[in-house]
């Protein structure tokens, strides 16, 4: 896929998705920069999940339409990872064979895949359970696995579905920090959903917010990660019936 310059890597255009007679998410549009990550953020059942699906590929919209790279999704594309919120691992492969599945099944020869692991297994830091299984580890542990195997393939999307939403407090906020330090070393384009307004100002670059009802988004909010200027300043910039923008200032 070739993408036009200076254009957004993804284009989420009027999106909506009904199931019979009701009605799941409409007119929802949002664009993803090549190295941006955007948070999506709203209460159970407003359509995160949903929305992340049409964007990977997996469930066709009702109206609407999805592009990557200039591209209509109509199937799941190449080049995107996903990172479940219920890990997503295979029970029957240690840590290296589900951080190489990806690789495997693309016919990466093994002298290739094995280093490639190695490193990721290390930058998730997992070193010394490269042999360990699923049921051995904890579940911030197999979350990490999990990052390690959408990260393997070096995707130009991340899509993330809670990821942490299962995991204590303490792990949370662990990984939380390291998810951001690996995406400063691996700038990758990467929607993140969640249902943590926190979680979406402290994760995204901008925040999508998803609502049931017409609603207005005017506070001003600042990131607690430190970026390379000390913080993110955050100011809305939109409003929508169903989807919000707050957006990084200038």
């Amino acid at each position: 896929m070739t993408q036009p310059a200076g254009a957004p890597l993804i284009h989420v255009d009027q999106l909506s998705k009904r199931y019979g007679d009701r009605t799941v998410m409409s007119g929802v549009s949002f664009d993803v920069g090549t190295c941006e990550i955007v948070s999506i953020v709203g209460p159970s059942g407003c359509g995160k999940t949903t929305l992340l699906r049409c964007v990977a590929g997996l469930t066709p919209p009702s109206g609407g339409a999805v592009s990557i790279a200039g591209h209509v999704v109509t199937e799941p594309p190449e080049g995107v990872g996903v990172v479940f919120q219920h890990f997503g691992l295979f029970p029957w492969k240690t840590v290296s064979g589900n951080v190489a599945y990806g690789l495997t099944v693309r016919g990466m020869p093994r002298r290739e895949t094995e280093p490639r692991v190695r490193e990721l297994i290390g930058m998730v830091g997992l070193e010394g359970f490269e042999h360990a299984y699923p049921h051995q580890l904890s579940g911030g542990m197999q979350q990490r696995a999990g990052l390690a195997r959408a990260l393997a393939i070096e995707p130009r999307l991340l899509l993330m579905d809670e990821p942490f939403a299962s995991l204590d407090a303490q792990t949370r906020d662990l990984l939380q920090l390291e998810m951001l330090r690996i995406l400063d070393q691996r700038p990758t384009a990467t929607i993140f959903v969640t249902h943590s307004i926190d979680e979406a100002v402290l994760m995204g670059d901008r925040v999508v917010i998803l609502t049931a009802s017409r609603a207005l988004c005017t506070t001003s909010l600042t990131s607690g990660y430190p970026g390379p200027e000390g913080g993110r300043p955050w100011t809305a910039t939109g409003s929508g019936s169903s989807a919000i923008t707050c957006g990084r200032s200038s």
